[in-house]
Formats: structure tokens, sequence, C-alpha cells
């Protein structure tokens, strides 16, 4: 009898110990997500979350993995990526995809979504950036080598323009065919096929990027069908066709049909300045006009009276003295208008003219960077308009 409690004892003092041992046994261990699931798991889940619209839900299992793993691999990226742009923290998701492209370059969509996404957003020297090592890795992408053409362009890079364009126009294996498509062209725009016009310029402007007709087939389709996407078509058409006039007047119309105002100054400028540079002084007037316009439309007064007053100086220019074109300038003379109009009027006169008007035009563009926002806004943002 007392053996039996004696066991009976030595039963409970044993299940006592097991049980606390056991209790700190299970007090230390580590967090069961990182005994349970491992790296990939992780990322897998993280990557179920996002699928399954709970994206706040994927950092958590991210943040997980990158304990196991303090310094992740590309495919952490991704997924942080995703879930980010889920979410719509679209420059949070542009870091996370730059970081994963950089430990694994064989990303060739990846490339471009940052690229697009940098280009829309006003970026075009960031997208050129990508753009371009994309190339590195795909040399013979038509369509990305005139997008590095066009971004070229746009940020000053004449000689890379040039060098894509020339890369472009050695390939000549539809020159036979110029005639027959811009004839197929007509035939869409003429029965109103917008979509079938525009398919067909897409496709074949890698091929003629120097070719006007594929642009005003471009402009047209998309104005025929409504397109969003029209105002990239007139930016083609200013970008190539850079030392014009017409384009950047009918983008600066568009824009001010869509009561973009600001915008629309901005590219009217560019006209002007294309105007002054290359002599073309038949445009001046319908210029004038919509600068004036445009000042006009955005409520600032004194601009507005200061065109009226730089068009009577135009239009009496072959009797009008320097001191008199002072004067003016000298009471408008927060106008860029004018300023630039005084580069252009001593030209081949006064140097030192030049150089001070120059000055305060570079002093008067600063001043007012913000409220005009003369960097951000046009297709040539990150060049300055000098004569």
């Amino acid at each position: 009898m007392a053996s039996r409690s004696r066991r009976k004892w030595q039963l409970r003092v044993l299940a006592t110990t097991l049980f606390l041992f056991c209790v700190r046994i299970w007090a230390e261990s580590p967090d069961p997500v990182k005994v349970f699931y491992t790296y990939d798991h992780l990322l897998h889940v993280a990557e179920e979350k996002i699928t399954t619209y709970t994206p706040t839900k994927a950092f958590n299992f991210l943040a997980k993995a990158k304990e196991l793993r303090p310094e992740p691999d590309y495919r952490y990226y991704n997924i942080l990526g995703e879930a980010h742009s889920k979410l719509g923290q679209e420059n949070e998701a542009m870091e996370a995809f730059e970081k994963s492209v950089e430990l694994n370059s064989n990303q060739f969509p990846l490339f471009l979504r940052i690229s697009d996404y940098y280009e829309n957003n006003r970026k075009p020297d960031r997208a050129l950036s990508f753009t371009e090592k994309y190339l590195l890795l795909v040399p013979t992408d038509k369509n990305r080598i005139y997008k590095a053409a066009i971004l070229s362009r746009r940020i000053g890079k004449e000689e890379s323009y040039q060098k894509y364009i020339k890369l472009l126009e050695s390939d000549t294996s539809f020159a036979a065919e110029g005639d027959a498509l811009q004839s197929s062209l007509s035939k869409h725009i003429k029965n109103k096929k917008w979509k079938e016009a525009e398919e067909l310029t897409i496709r074949y402007i890698p091929f003629f990027p120097r070719t006007e007709g594929m642009y005003e087939n471009l402009i047209l389709s998309r104005r025929g069908k409504k397109s969003p996407l029209l105002e990239e078509a007139y930016i083609l058409a200013c970008v190539t066709f850079k030392e014009e006039t017409r384009y950047f007047v009918r983008y600066g119309v568009y824009l001010q049909e869509n009561g973009r105002y600001l915008e629309a100054l901005s590219v009217f400028r560019r006209a002007l300045f294309n105007a002054l540079k290359f002599e073309t002084k038949g445009d001046w007037d319908e210029i004038l006009f919509l600068l004036r316009q445009s000042y006009a439309n955005l409520g600032w007064e004194k601009e507005t009276l200061a065109i009226d007053l730089l068009v009577k100086d135009i239009k009496r220019r072959e009797s009008l003295k320097d001191e008199e074109l002072e004067n003016h300038i000298q009471t408008h003379r927060k106008n860029r208008e004018y300023m630039q109009f005084a580069v252009y009027w001593f030209k081949g006169k006064n140097e030192n003219k030049i150089n001070l008007y120059r000055g305060l035009l570079r002093e008067r563009d600063q001043e007012n960077e913000v409220r005009e926002f003369l960097f951000v806004i046009g297709p040539f943002a990150l060049e300055n308009l000098e004569l």
C-alpha cells in the first residue's frame, strides 16, 4: 500500500517537473513564425496577401522574411513594390522596384514599368535612364529606341537623340513602302477608321521617325477617337519638330481648351522662342495673341498689358529706337517676353546688352520658378529657353 502511494507521489512529481520544463521551453522558444515558416514561404504568403486584396497584411510577412534574411533578394523587393503599388504608394513602389532591378537586371518588364512611371510623372531624365538600361539588355527593341530618342531630346541631349534616330533610320526594311503606308493612313482617316489609323501609325513610326505625315495621322486619329493619349501625340510632334512653331501652337491651344492655362503658357513661350530664334516672323502675331490670352485666362493683368505694348513695338520695329524698347522693358521689367525680345533685338548690335538681358531673364525665371512651374511644365521642362 505504501509503495503504491509512493509511486503515485513520484508520478505527480514527474508530471509537475515535465510541465514546468515544457512551460520553460515554450517561454524561451523563438517566434513561432520563424520556427514554422521559411524565407521563401513568408514571401509566398506575402504575395498571396496582395492577390487577395489585403496588401497591408503583406508587410507583416515581409518584415519577418527580412528578419530571417537581413539582406533580402530581388523577389522581396518585387513583392514590397507590389504591396505599395496596391495601396497607391507609387513612389515607395518605385524605390522597391529600383532596388529589385539593381539586384537582378534581367527583369525586362520591370525596367519598362519604372521608365513609364517616371515619364508619366514628368521626370524624363529618370525615364531615359531606365529606358537606356533596358536597351543594354534588349538593344533591338525599336519602340524603346524611339522612346529613348524622344526622351533624350526632351532633356536637351541632342547628340543622344541624333544617335537613336540614325539607328532607327538605318533599318530600311519598310523604306520602299513609305508612300503606300501614307496612302493607307489617309484612307483610314478619310473613312474615320480612327483605331486602324492609330494602330498603323504606332506600328511604323519607329521606321519613319522624322516623317511629318506619321505625326499628323497620329494626332488626327487620336483626336477622332477622343483618346486620352492625344496629348502624347502632340508632345511627340513638338519634340520631333522642335525648331518649328506650328505643333507648339496646336499643343498650346489643346491645353488651353482643356483649362490648363499655365501649361499652355509654357508651350506658347516655346513657340515664341522658336519664332525669334529661327526668324519665323509670320508667326509672331498669332503666338503673341495666344500668349496674351493665356495671361488673361490666368488673371495676370500686368503681363497682359505688357504683351499689348510689345505687339505695338513689334509692329513698328522698323522705326523702333533702342531707348524706347528699354524704357518699355523698365515699365514691364518682369515680363519674360519683353526680355526675350530684347535679347533678340540686340543680337548683332550690342553684346553687352545681350548679356545684360540674358542675366535679367535668368533672375526673373528664378524669382517666378514656383509660381510658373518653369522647370516642371512642358515637353522641354529641363531646357532653358535662351536665345
